[in-house]
């Protein structure tokens, strides 16, 4: 009993370091008001473009699709938006049966759009988190930064799931930008970090492991995805969405005038009756709403391979360690205690995400830490029954 509690307290400053950081940054707002607010509460009047069921009541907005109807979504632009580096999105979203299309962000959301003075979308983060199913009145609340080359910024609520209700309330963009105390704040919990990281390293025997190369460079890769700025993660997927959607949209194209030469050729009246002017706003139109489906396919891409990413990771991990492990003889005990280091070093990494300006720990990444451990444990033990049984 007295060599758990001396073990316990070995932890004790990680635990008391973990639950600080958690504590001071789940309530410090690290942004102030740069600004007066750009969009206050908008009504349906300063729309300039309404499509599908939309209806207002009392600064309420009521999105509706029917089973096999129409999407709804309504947009508003965001004056002077140009001016600021940084945008805070505000809003409050409540669902109501609202059923996934045929992808995972086809739902309700509420976006924030960047575009290039031709009309173009800027590849960046865009939107909260998407909606379904029944949710009740839920706080939304996101920074977003604004790029050098941006012309227009556009607030769009959405509901494009298949079917479903979404209401969307206490709509608000205001420019924001960081407080002075936030470079102080993050370089003393960056110090703190720095000396459990170097304490543990002694205490663990980090430096007398079998496997200590590989199991510190798995460490090492673990820390550069945390601490990874979202902007490069965004720019990376940026410059595929654009080579991809280019590529896509002339296949598009191609379509389109295929079927336009299977069909039968329009009498001289008909061609005159056609106007230029709609057919290019229909297609603009067309080729915007194009342009947006893409973002959401690489933004679930891009989502994918994060997961992806942090199950490998701990798996690879908790894998090494158990195999160091065993490979100095280590008794069953050892092993409980080294599966409670790892769960306490993945929630550490993610609260890590504090001390970066946009991303901030989720609890869905640790569960997949968690899902990764778990199964580089079950390959461990089917591998140890195996080398037992021959």
């Amino acid at each position: 009993m007295s060599s758990l509690l001396n073990k316990l307290k070995m932890r004790l400053p990680a635990l008391g370091a973990l639950a600080a950081t958690m504590l001071f940054w789940g309530f410090f707002d690290r942004y102030e008001p740069a600004g007066p607010p750009l969009l206050e509460a908008p009504a349906m009047a300063d729309a300039f473009r309404i499509s599908g069921d939309v209806t207002e009541s009392n600064g309420v907005f009521r999105l509706h699709v029917p089973k096999g109807g129409k999407s709804a979504d309504i947009r508003f632009h965001v004056n002077d938006a140009v001016s600021y580096s940084t945008l805070r999105l505000t809003g409050r979203i409540r669902t109501e049966a609202v059923v996934k299309g045929k992808h995972s962000w086809t739902s309700a959301r509420l976006l924030l759009i960047q575009r290039r003075a031709e009309g173009s979308w800027v590849a960046a983060r865009h939107h909260l988190h998407s909606k379904s199913g029944t949710v009740d009145w839920t706080p939304e609340v996101r920074e977003f930064e604004m790029l050098p080359e941006i012309a227009e910024v556009e607030l769009v609520l959405q509901q494009i799931g298949a079917s479903g209700t979404a209401w969307y309330d206490s709509i608000n963009v205001v420019p924001v930008q960081l407080k002075a105390a936030y470079p102080w704040a993050r370089a003393g919990f960056a110090l703190l970090w720095i000396f459990i990281g170097a304490l543990y390293f002694r205490r663990c025997r980090l430096n007398r492991r079998r496997l200590r190369l590989l199991i510190l460079l798995n460490v090492f890769a673990i820390l550069c995805g945390t601490l990874m700025p979202a902007h490069w993660i965004s720019e990376a997927a940026g410059r595929a969405k654009v080579l991809v959607t280019r590529v896509l949209q002339q296949l598009q194209d191609r379509r389109e005038v295929q079927a336009q030469r299977a069909q039968p050729e329009a009498k001289p009246a008909e061609k005159q009756a056609e106007k230029p002017a709609e057919k290019a706003a229909v297609k603009k139109a067309h080729k915007l709403r194009y342009e947006e489906t893409q973002i959401g396919h690489f933004d679930q891409l891009v989502g994918g391979t994060h997961r992806v990413g942090h199950f490998v990771l701990f798996a690879l991990l908790c894998f090494l360690v158990y195999c160091s492990a065993a490979s100095e003889g280590q008794t069953p005990v050892y092993y409980l205690k080294v599966a409670f280091d790892l769960l306490l070093f993945a929630a550490v990494s993610e609260s890590l995400q504090f001390l970066t300006l946009d991303r901030s720990p989720g609890v869905l990444d640790w569960l997949t830490d968690v899902y990764g451990m778990a199964a580089a444990l079950v390959l461990f033990l089917i591998i140890r029954l195996f080398r037992a049984a021959f």
